[in-house]
């Protein structure tokens, strides 16, 4: 699981970095905007499962 969410984070980054802008500081809103929702989704995820960690649901449901 940890290589996909590698695999996705690094998906993300490389597509902020594809397309060069003749003007740096005209922003892509619509791109930033998704690449905001895809962060805090992960960060979600990642809080979700730290605390699932900690409450050993984890070997309840042998994951």
């Amino acid at each position: 699981m940890g290589q996909f969410l590698g695999l996705i984070v690094l998906a993300v980054i490389c597509a902020f970095f594809t397309e060069a802008e003749a003007n740096p500081f005209v922003y892509n809103y619509e791109r930033l905007r998704i690449g905001g929702l895809v962060f805090t989704c992960l960060l979600v995820a990642g809080g979700i499962i730290v605390i699932l960690c900690k409450q050993n649901i984890f070997l309840v449901l042998h994951i």
